[in-house]
């Protein structure tokens, strides 16, 4: 317990403007931003091949000062641009990462990351999470940043920030891979050069059964894991794994819940 109150303390102060950020609640840690309160949920992503859990997405979850859940999306829409957007990102993921420290969380944690983030920050990219992670004591090649899949108008500055929070040792994944067929899609994934990338699961549903067999080893020969979304049913995680998709996340596997639980300590070395 002392090692989380410290930590708190730490991230209070990063924070500091007047009132602790973070809170320990109810046998979990709490985040304020105005009135509204924002918890954690973690999501499994097990290996394809035993359905084992390998690490876990960190999800926010706002409320309403009467208690009510506020959709994720209305509340990010209030943050959209600027330092704010920073500002409230960096709360997200400091969040998850103290509760995944919490709960003693092994294994891998998936962190979400804007793209209109990274472009609304100045300086360099990373080293102040790296900190952060130091403070937690969770090696930053434990954390796979998932950059998400929007556009933006300066894919190259994208492109130095993914490199410079790789520098630090991060992973990065790409986020919803395969859902429109945007040039901008594939373009980025030769660009960021992702250690992971996540397949929409619309993927699942193409007509034609090759694609995605082939999309996955393009990915894989490009040296990057695979991660199959939205598995819904068996058939679905069987699709995948008979695809090649070394990962896989979904409700058929584990819906979010308020703290990880592991079966294993996973390596993802592997899920290769």
């Amino acid at each position: 317990m002392n090692r989380i109150i410290k930590l708190l303390e730490g991230l209070n102060a990063r924070f500091s403007d007047g009132a602790p950020v973070f809170t320990l609640r109810n046998h979990s840690v709490e985040a304020q931003v105005g009135n509204i309160r924002l918890q954690s949920a973690f999501q499994p992503i097990v290996r394809a091949n035993n359905q084992q859990e390998q690490g876990w997405e960190g999800l926010v979850r706002p409320f309403l000062p009467d208690g009510t859940a506020m959709p994720p999306p209305v509340f990010f829409d209030d943050f959209s641009v600027g330092q704010e957007m920073a500002r409230i990102d960096r709360i997200c993921r400091c969040l998850h990462l103290a509760n995944f420290v919490l709960a003693n969380g092994n294994g891998y944690l998936f962190l979400n990351l804007h793209p209109r983030h990274l472009l609304s920050v100045e300086g360099t990219f990373g080293a102040a999470f790296s900190e952060v992670a130091a403070l937690a004591g969770i090696p930053t090649d434990r954390i796979v940043l998932e950059v998400l899949e929007h556009c933006t108008d300066d894919e190259k500055r994208l492109a130095r920030a993914v490199l410079e929070f790789k520098s630090h040792g991060f992973l990065v994944a790409l986020d919803d891979f395969g859902q429109n067929s945007d040039t901008h899609t594939v373009d980025r994934l030769f660009q960021l050069k992702p250690h992971i990338v996540k397949f929409d699961r619309s993927l699942l549903h193409i007509s034609n059964p090759i694609v995605l067999p082939r999309l996955i080893r393009a990915v894989r020969e490009l040296g990057a894991l695979s991660v199959m979304e939205g598995i819904e049913t068996a058939d679905e995680a069987s699709r995948a794994y008979l695809a090649g998709a070394n990962l896989l996340q979904g409700f058929h596997l584990g819906r979010p819940q308020s703290k990880p639980k592991y079966k294993i300590a996973a390596n993802a070395k592997e899920a290769a």
